[in-house]
């Protein structure tokens, strides 16, 4: 069975260095993460300042370089939403898939179960996929692209990058 698919526009938010702020268009710079691996591409972002801010806090450390957050404007992406739970039964995955923590696996040396979620949606062919916030599901969500700025696929273009402090 194939997941519903939603098409999303809207404005979003990505906090990066402020020094990266050039590439931010790119997606990751790191080969693994929690809905990307073995090098895959991602573009992770959230729907409010404030969801951008709360998922940035996790990787923040006190001597981190200065960061700035870019407005985004996110147009036509086929997405799926997992908070929707016919869409977690037509990927063939439980609800909670997504929310497993991610690091502690990878620290094991265990692929993370969270990359069970995003394989099912890249292999369903859609661009991306909305999930909750592993703290607040109820309050926040975030939206992560697999395929963007091609032809076919979800279009993001950045705004000016704002100051940003954490």
């Amino acid at each position: 069975m194939m997941p519903e698919e939603v098409s999303l526009s809207g404005r979003f938010y990505r906090i990066t260095f402020a020094t990266d702020a050039h590439r931010v268009l790119g997606g990751v710079i790191h080969p693994e993460g929690r809905f990307h691996h073995n090098d895959q591409p991602a573009f992770y972002c959230s729907p409010t300042p404030e969801a951008a801010t709360a998922a940035v806090k996790v990787y923040a450390k006190p001597d981190d370089p200065p960061r700035v957050i870019i407005p985004l404007d996110v147009t036509n992406a086929r997405i799926c939403d997992l908070r929707k739970p016919e869409t977690c039964a037509a990927l063939g995955i439980q609800m909670d898939t997504p929310s497993i923590p991610w690091m502690s696996q990878r620290a094991n040396g265990i692929p993370a179960t969270s990359w069970q979620a995003s394989d099912a949606v890249r292999a369903s062919g859609m661009d991306g996929m909305i999930y909750t916030c592993r703290r607040k599901p109820r309050l926040r969500w975030h939206l992560v692209l697999f395929h963007w700025n091609t032809a076919g696929h979800a279009q993001v273009r950045a705004t000016t990058p704002q100051e940003f402090i954490l």
